[in-house]
């Protein structure tokens, strides 16, 4: 410790606030030398009365009360029993001339942590340095604590399932009064650009809506060298322990800078809220009176801004995706619309030219041709339903025309359509014995599922044959599309599922990645369920489409 300079005040003395409980000028005069001559230099202020003091413990913290055992009207059981109603941890020790045991032991039974005699003043210096460090060790336990919980509240509300607004609402509300006398968000606003203030918490009615007005009639300047439009310009925080020392005015503004002032603003904290490509906005909180902020404070709001911007962050990105697929299904609507009619068109031409082939005896070149043409475009045809269906899934569930039919023919009917596909494919498509499986199902939905199915198997088993069995498995109906193709691997049969989910390149194979997540839906409107599982013989895949059975068709 450096030495005491001519005052007796050296630079290395330790400074704490001192709350002196004395009636007597002179002791106080004693107890305050002793204090400076053991190495420290307490900011003082002497009550003596239980009203004073009571004045004292409200007016700001206190580090350490000195109390005398007996003073006119109490005693240091009053001073204790006040400092336990105000729920104030500040240690205290009893000085007195005259102190016998029993009163000693009374003493420290009710919370004081030490008692002697004022004729005894050199126990004093290293009994406050004991306390004050016993108090620092429990004070910063406690804050460690505060923080832990006000975090852990913090975390449940940002996850939880709220608007945003009222998110940032309570969010504000756990730090006052706990850790400042208001706390306030201010966001960007994309549309007048600059700051708005979004969430404001203080005690005082009266101080909230004077804050909310002040922000409405002056917009915060983003050119201030200071305050919360600084930290959102420079992305630095700032702590202003105490706002008076401020070096130059938050505004330019003389009206804005003077109603400033009038909050009565002691200290205050501003953090910015961090963002993926840049800042979202700014926590502010503060205090008015004496209350003073610590860096404690700073480094709990800086926490706090960094979650609470990760999930902002996450909810702009997650309404950027939800507006995006919002446009997308409905492109995807009016594109499925406008292209139904030409090819509905082109398809009856087709048609009609395929019919009149034989009639005009056309080249078997052409009549290929044509067979090919129509082909492709009752191909087009059906990607442009999976795209109206993905659509109408986007707003709802697949509505359902139930009709009784035969599962097996409906199979077979698929079948006879994809005989030409197979064929160019180099496919053998092969059916299990028909016995006749009668249901009642939507059949278009059905056959849209089945031909999913057909067309995966072709796709990615060229060359090979593809096996289709259709049977009963206690409640419900199946059909099992086998092909020896590339399989799919393990990782991926969940995905290729998904809406325009695939497990491999679409540059490789083309394809919407519509086809089985159509399927899925179909089975699963009509209470049943598809799934996928690769060969157990390690070469092609088994997909399966499982629909319900009526009543008497189960028995």
């Amino acid at each position: 410790m450096s030495g005491p300079g001519a005052d007796g005040r050296g630079p290395g003395m330790t400074p704490f606030r001192l709350l002196l409980v004395e009636d007597s000028v002179n002791d106080a005069a004693l107890v305050t030398a002793e204090l400076e001559q053991a190495g420290y230099l307490p900011t003082t202020r002497r009550v003596d009365t239980l009203e004073a003091l009571r004045d004292a413990l409200a007016a700001g913290a206190w580090d350490l009360v000195l109390c005398d055992q007996r003073l006119l009207g109490f005693t240091a059981l009053d001073v204790l029993s006040l400092l336990h109603e105000e729920g104030r941890d500040v240690p205290l020790i009893v000085l007195s001339s005259q102190l016998s045991e029993d009163q000693a032991v009374t003493l420290m039974k009710a919370g004081a942590r030490d008692c002697f005699s004022k004729d005894r003043l050199a126990r004093l210096g290293p009994a406050v340095a004991r306390e004050l460090e016993e108090t620092r060790v429990r004070r910063e336990r406690a804050r460690a604590e505060l923080d832990r919980d006000i975090l852990s509240r913090a975390s449940e509300l940002l996850t939880a399932s709220l608007e945003q607004a009222a998110r940032l609402d309570q969010l504000v509300q756990l730090m006052v009064p706990r850790v400042a006398d208001w706390c306030a968000f201010f966001l960007q606003d994309p549309d007048q650009g600059g700051l708005r203030l979004v969430a404001l918490a203080h005690p005082d009615a009266e101080r909230r809506a004077h804050a909310w007005k002040l922000d409405q009639r002056f917009p915060l300047d983003p050119l201030a060298a200071a305050g919360p439009a600084h930290v959102l310009r420079t992305g630095q925080p700032e702590f202003m322990p105490d706002v008076r020392k401020r070096p130059e005015p938050i505004t330019r503004d003389v009206a804005h800078q003077r109603a400033i002032e009038g909050l009565g603003l002691r200290s205050v904290v501003n953090v910015p809220l961090p963002g993926n490509e840049g800042r979202l906005g700014v926590m502010s909180m503060g205090t008015l009176g004496d209350r003073v902020l610590a860096p404690v404070d700073l480094a709990l709001a800086l926490e706090l801004a960094r979650r609470t911007g990760l999930v902002l962050e996450n909810a702009r990105l997650f309404q950027e995706a939800r507006e995006a697929v919002r446009l997308r299904d409905e492109f995807l609507t009016v594109a499925a619309h406008e292209l139904r009619t030409p090819l509905t068109t082109l398809r009856l031409q087709l048609g009609t030219l395929l019919q009149r082939s034989e009639a005009h005896r056309l080249e078997p070149d052409v009549v290929t041709r044509l067979e090919r043409s129509v082909r492709q475009v009752r191909r087009l045809g059906t990607l442009v339903e999976g795209l109206l269906d993905v659509s109408q899934l986007s707003s709802g569930e697949l509505s359902l025309m139930p009709e009784r039919f035969d599962l097996e023919e409906l199979v077979s009917e698929v079948l006879e359509r994809y005989q030409a596909e197979a064929g160019a494919a180099g496919c053998e498509l092969r059916q299990s014995p028909r016995r006749g499986l009668w249901g009642t199902w939507d059949r278009l939905r059905v056959d849209q599922a089945v031909a999913a199915l057909i067309s995966n198997a072709l796709k990615f088993g060229p060359g090979r044959p593809v096996e289709v069995d259709v049977g009963r498995e206690g409640g419900f109906a199946r059909i099992q599309v086998r092909d020896r193709g590339i399989g799919v691997p393990v990782d991926q049969v969940e995905r290729i599922f998904e809406r325009f989910g695939r497990a491999v390149s679409s540059h490789s194979y083309g394809g919407l990645g519509l086809g089985l997540y159509l399927a899925r839906r179909a089975a699963e409107a009509h209470g049943g369920r598809a799934w996928a599982e690769p060969a157990l013989s390690g070469e092609g895949a088994r997909f399966t489409l499982e629909l319900p059975l009526e009543k008497e068709t189960r028995e």
